[in-house]
């Protein structure tokens, strides 16, 4: 739980009784909120940085999360998911050719090597194809918001 940050640069001290109402919060949401949030964030922030070598890692961060929880989540949200992720990937290879070889300020030293699947964990299998849309298809928001219908 955050709160934003004072005129004096400290973090406002949060009171026991706001923690334990935001751990109840956090306890009665189904999995699947969670799960969208933490995938919003990863992709939000991947999109800030396309072109980054940090990118990279947070888009292969969300890949590697959605793989894992692809069982647990709606359809609807796994297609969210993998549209954004595709969107990134290929955004992220546009602004790495315009972007050339010139580091910034906090971003990673080397480029991240592809996820693998480590030994036992079983690999993931490609989505299925998404079910044919019922209405007219809007066009793809440069911003993926959980929730949110494209």
């Amino acid at each position: 739980m955050s709160e934003t940050t004072g005129a004096t640069g400290e973090q406002p001290q949060i009171t026991e009784e706001q923690l334990r109402e935001y751990l109840s919060q956090l306890r009665e949401a189904p999995a699947e909120q969670i799960v969208a949030e933490l995938l919003s964030s990863t992709l939000n922030a991947a999109q800030a940085k396309l072109g980054r070598r940090d990118a990279r890692l947070l888009i292969d961060l969300s890949t590697v999360m959605m793989d894992h929880v692809r069982r647990h989540v709606s359809g609807d949200l796994a297609t969210q998911v993998d549209n954004v992720l595709q969107q990134l990937r290929l955004g992220q290879v546009r602004a790495e050719e315009s972007a050339g070889d010139h580091p910034e300020p906090n971003d990673l030293a080397e480029a991240p090597p592809p996820p693998s699947a480590e030994p036992g964990v079983q690999e993931a299998t490609s989505p299925p194809p998404p079910p044919p849309s019922a209405g007219p298809s809007r066009p793809p928001s440069s911003l993926w918001v959980p929730g949110r219908d494209f």
